[in-house]
């Protein structure tokens, strides 16, 4: 649940810079529209003055709901089609899907809601809508992830970006792909289609599809990354890239984004050197597991080697990774040797089937120092693994489930990179028989070495990466748009943010680091886009720079003044809101169950109450309009106030410490509303209409 912290304390200048940017921002929104422009510069706002994240928001004033999809530009106009989550859908904990959407902009800062291309109905898996054009059938063609198809995947057509879209016969995939999940549809100059994906060993597959981009054409492959996911590809200047979410971790705040490159869609794709042999020794820095390239019938022998733990990234710990009996990935015993350099050090053993099944912790009797070597043999006997330490046993451990199978290393890859460094292999069987050794005095053919990605973020800015779309101009090159979701950490996935950015390259064609920030951009085509008109405004506090907050429920009240700008009727107030449960972690979320309720006031009275169902609140951020037709008078102050009687979930408001609006300004109360106290600088995010009498 986002909570909503005081505003900060702000003195003058800050206050009148800000109210005057957010004055010129609604001038420049009220302009008529202007003739369409061969080019426009656009900036992409990320986040506020203060670095917090900030909600995108429809030319109708409501929060852009379409996540985990992609950007793509269908003539001189920009579109963005994405998963809604606005009805309370809620990944793993319920079927609610509420369909896809799509918005069109001209230039990526005005979005327009076009409304639904595959309409909501249950379904508990159903992400990542990707659409490009073909221009030999004249077809859109939208792939999207659908884990209750029969591959895992459906396809849908249209005559036009916006649709209606119509689902064609599900594809049939390669079975060596193992296709599964997250996705990402790329069209090449020679108009040839490739649909790249994920499966369920979080390896990554480049599929060619056949001409109308509706089926696999056969040729395809699979790149040996893994725990990665959100697969995008896009070529530039003769090279492909494929950028992925590294490590995979669903709706996480903060998964790295990494990178291959090829010559060719279907590989061979390269990455960095994750394992290097340096002055006689393995080193080894991420990319998760490397096996031996022999041993998938051995079932009974000795794994011993030399290691030394190095820092992980953040420099808290150490700690080294082994492997026996696995013959595929993370299928088989993982044993994690760790330490701090100060307490004694730890070994935990692990039955692994993709995900963890079995698992226990060993504490032994003395520290594991950073870059300190020890002399480790793992010994497997039937059922038995028994593991010794610097020639002392330090567990035994019986388990039946892999009886064979080969051995190897593992470190972690992602924000908080594993290292180590290992020497003097030896495996030997129980009859004293020398099946591998390895002093690495010279090169790794004894190995399957793993491939890793090159890393251009440890935490795409907070979220987990979508896409990188290639947005083509008129003139020079194209827009490589990086395109991350900012997720918020728990179910009400409606209220994640965006992170965009144009990438920049190195002159060896290398992706320089993302940079959390905002960025201006180009377009050609592209003109200024506008809110839409509201008629009869009268006061408001705009849309831009606004962030969430849930808290309204019980005895929390919240509310906002206004001093109306002329005299009349009070034809419609609206108060961006949503709602959302309080619970902790992915857990099904609780919504509220009683009304939102809307009152006016002039400081001591109450001129107009009423309600608003909590069915008629969605879970992302929208307006939420009520219509008093009391009278007001110009230059009058007024406040409006929203409540709930709830005990379950919250609702929640848009505001910003910015002071977006001079007419008034926000209020909170704690005590069921005796006592208010004034919020400086705060507003949340409104509008208001006057009539004539």
């Amino acid at each position: 649940m986002r909570t909503i912290p005081p505003p900060r304390s702000r003195r003058g200048r800050g206050l009148a810079l800000a109210a005057v940017f957010a004055l010129l921002l609604g001038a420049l929104s009220a302009l008529p529209a202007l003739p369409a422009q061969a080019a426009t510069v656009s900036p992409i706002t990320n986040y506020g003055p203060d670095g917090e994240q900030t909600v995108r928001f429809d030319t109708g004033g409501n929060a852009v709901d379409a996540h985990d999809g992609a950007i793509q530009r269908f003539g001189d106009t920009y579109y963005l089609y994405g998963t809604s989550y606005d009805c309370g859908y809620q990944w793993t904990v319920n079927s609610t899907f509420c369909g896809f959407k799509v918005y069109s902009s001209p230039d990526l800062v005005h979005w327009t809601d076009r409304g639904h291309v595959v309409d909501a109905r249950s379904c508990k898996f159903c992400f990542r809508p990707h659409t490009v054009y073909d221009k030999a059938t004249r077809k859109y063609v939208m792939w999207v992830n659908d884990q209750e198809a029969a591959d895992k995947f459906r396809v849908y057509t249209a005559d036009r970006p916006t649709g209606p879209f119509t689902e064609r016969p599900v594809p049939d995939l390669p079975a060596g792909t193992h296709c599964t999940a997250d996705l990402d549809v790329f069209v090449d100059d020679d108009g040839k289609g490739y649909l790249t994906c994920s499966n369920a060993g979080w390896h990554i597959a480049v599929i060619e599809l056949t001409p109308d981009y509706l089926r696999a054409a056969g040729p395809y492959d699979v790149t040996g990354v893994t725990r990665v996911e959100a697969p995008s590809i896009f070529k530039r200047n003769g090279t492909y890239y494929l950028t992925m979410s590294d490590p995979n971790c669903g709706y996480c705040t903060g998964t790295g984004t990494s990178y291959l490159t090829a010559q060719s869609p279907l590989g061979p794709w390269k990455g960095r050197d994750a394992w290097t042999v340096e002055d006689g020794a393995l080193t080894v820095h991420g990319g998760l597991y490397g096996l031996s390239q022999q041993g998938e019938d051995w079932s009974d022998y000795t794994y011993s080697f030399d290691v030394a733990p190095l820092p992980t990234t953040s420099g808290t710990s150490a700690q080294a990774g082994f492997s026996v009996r696995m013959n595929q990935d993370d299928h088989g015993y993982l044993f994690l040797l760790t330490g701090s350099g100060t307490a004694n050090g730890k070994l935990s053993v692990l039955r692994r089937a993709g995900a963890t099944t079995a698992s226990h912790v060993v504490q032994l009797t003395k520290p594991i120092v950073a870059g300190e070597w020890h002399h480790v043999s793992v010994t497997a006997s039937g059922s038995t693994l028994t593991t010794s330490i610097d020639g002392v046993q330090v567990d035994t451990y019986t388990d039946a489930t892999y009886p064979v199978g080969k051995v190897g290393f593992r470190e972690w890859n992602g924000a908080n990179l594993e290292s180590a460094r290992f020497d003097n292999v030896r495996v030997t069987s129980a009859s004293g028989q020398e099946l591998l050794a390895d002093d690495f005095s010279g090169d790794l053919s004894k190995w399957v070495v793993p491939t890793a990605g090159t890393s251009i973020t440890a935490n795409s800015c907070g979220g987990q990466p979508a896409q990188v779309a290639t947005l083509r101009q008129r003139h020079g090159a194209p827009i490589y748009m990086y395109f991350s979701d900012l997720w918020d950490g728990h179910t009400n996935e409606a209220l994640a943010n965006f992170h965009w950015q144009p990438l920049t390259f190195g002159a060896d064609g290398s992706i320089d680091p993302v940079q959390c920030g905002n960025s201006t951009v180009r377009l050609d085509p592209g003109h200024p886009g506008r809110q839409a008109a509201i008629p009869g405004l009268d006061q408001g506090s705009g849309a831009a720079g606004f962030r969430t907050g849930c808290d309204v429920a019980g005895d929390v009240r919240r509310e906002q003044s206004f001093t109306a700008g002329r005299g009349g009727r009070l034809a419609s107030l609206a108060v961006t809101a949503f709602k959302d449960g309080t619970e902790q972690g992915r857990v099904e979320r609780t919504p509220p169950s009683e009304p939102l309720t809307v009152e006016v006031t002039d400081g001591t009275r109450t001129l107009w109450s009423g309600s608003v169902p909590a069915a008629e609140i969605g879970w992302s951020a929208r307006n939420v309009t009520v219509h008093p037709g009391i009278r007001v008078r110009r230059g009058a102050h007024y406040t409006v106030r929203i409540s709930s009687t709830t005990t379950t979930g919250c609702y929640g408001v848009a505001y910003n410490d910015h002071d977006p609006y001079r007419g008034g300004a926000s209020a909170v109360s704690h005590d069921g509303g005796a006592t208010f106290s004034a919020e400086p600088g705060r507003d949340l995010k409104f509008f208001t209409t006057v009539r004539g009498a």
